[in-house]
């Protein structure tokens, strides 16, 4: 019996254990900076289906190892372990911390984002280890904290295990995935004179700056590129610095969401809109635009900052990585399999961008993220660990 067919028919037998998995991933709630329970589970079900070395890293993500035999490439499969919030939990045809059975779906939070693919992924080793096979290069499987508010976990994880080459495992409906348009969420501060609403003149009022600025936005320059498609840019949070409606405010701060396209870099595109706000300022009032900073605490207590800023990446079409990755999951899963483009924002933007080749495979359909209709087919489960296990087999070959 061929490698293949011997994992083909070890991915059934394997199917109850793997959705007991998902399971209880699901009923592990994991926020993020809440990721330590979620962890321990993942890491101590490496341990237990034989992966050589499971281990949390600094800021806790959590890594296992299939050692390879030697002379081959390294491939990381990644995942996230935080979810985002069920919201109104009355919404939900079921708990959403259930980890419900129904019509041969698993449900609930994070069942296809993420806790579904991370099962798989941690099953494909499971495959690999029953089956006797013996990779050429070492396959890392790798659960990274606190994706959903910025991706840190991937990016310290880019610093310490630097792959040939990685497979990011958000939802694809077990198709492959070559890129996606970036995020940037930008900061537009501007400053003016606080006053006594009752005399106007006495002050700065911010918001005729802020009006001529949001005039102009519909006519900044936007890219488009060929396989992911235009930039779009959303003005959405507004604060200022006062409470009270008969007050002028001194200071207001505009969040702008900004989806990017490779061709446009973070600095391009924050000195155009620096440059349109310089033109829109007004009666005196400054005013600054800036990527969004922000503070994050993991559980095991590190402390990072990191800018709200996920890269955009295109993987070519003729790409070797990709049309290996092709084949295999054609002779795994006896079908072609279709190439897109994802949607939204991964952390194969941050993999990419640290110099490790990324494409998407994973179950799933991504139109069911953060909504409270979550859910991952059972056979998409099954065939998306045997995908990945095909898949270490091809890309750790030398």
């Amino acid at each position: 019996m061929s490698d293949m067919d011997m994992l083909k028919r070890l991915a059934g037998e394997h199917e109850a254990r793997l959705v007991g998995f998902c399971q209880r991933l699901i009923q592990t709630r994991s926020m993020p900076g809440e990721e330590r329970d979620a962890a321990r589970l993942v890491q101590a079900e490496m341990k237990d289906v034989g992966y050589d070395d499971a281990w949390t890293d600094a800021v806790g993500n959590v890594i296992g190892v299939i050692r390879g035999s030697g002379g081959g490439r390294s491939l990381m499969l990644n995942t996230h372990l935080d979810h985002v919030s069920a919201g109104d939990e009355r919404g939900w045809p079921f708990p959403p911390f259930e980890g419900r059975v129904h019509e041969g779906s698993v449900w609930g939070r994070g069942a296809m984002d993420i806790k579904g693919p991370t099962a798989a992924q941690v099953y494909a080793g499971a495959l690999l280890k029953a089956a006797g096979v013996s990779l050429p290069g070492d396959l890392y499987v790798a659960g990274a904290v606190q994706e959903d508010v910025g991706g840190l976990g991937s990016i310290e994880l880019a610093k310490t295990v630097r792959t040939d080459a990685a497979v990011v495992g958000e939802a694809t409906n077990n198709e492959l995935r070559r890129g996606h348009r970036g995020r940037i969420e930008l900061i537009v501060r501007i400053g003016g004179r606080s006053c006594h609403a009752s005399m106007p003149e006495k002050g700065i009022n911010p918001h005729y700056s802020l009006g001529a600025f949001l005039g102009g936005l519909r006519d900044v320059e936007l890219m488009e590129d060929s396989f992911l498609g235009r930039e779009t840019l959303a003005p959405t949070l507004l604060f200022t610095d006062q409470t009270s409606a008969n007050v002028v405010p001194g200071k207001l701060r505009l969040h702008i969401d900004w989806r990017t396209v490779p061709q446009h870099s973070p600095e391009e595109i924050c000195a155009s809109l620096q440059a349109l706000l310089d033109a829109s300022l007004q009666d005196g009032a400054e005013g600054e635009v800036s990527v969004k900073e922000e503070h994050h605490r993991t559980y095991t207590g590190e402390e990072r900052d990191v800018p709200a800023a996920f890269p955009s990446f295109v993987i070519d079409e003729g790409d070797p990585l990709l049309e290996q990755s092709k084949s295999a999951l054609r002779e795994a899963l006896g079908r072609e399999v279709p190439v897109r483009r994802w949607e939204f924002a991964t952390d194969g933007g941050h993999l990419v961008a640290a110099g490790i080749p990324s494409i998407g495979f994973g179950p799933g359909d991504e139109a069911l993220a953060h909504t409270n209709q979550e859910r991952v087919p059972i056979a998409q489960l099954t065939e998306a660990a045997l995908g990945y296990a095909a898949l270490a087999l091809r890309l750790t070959a030398p």
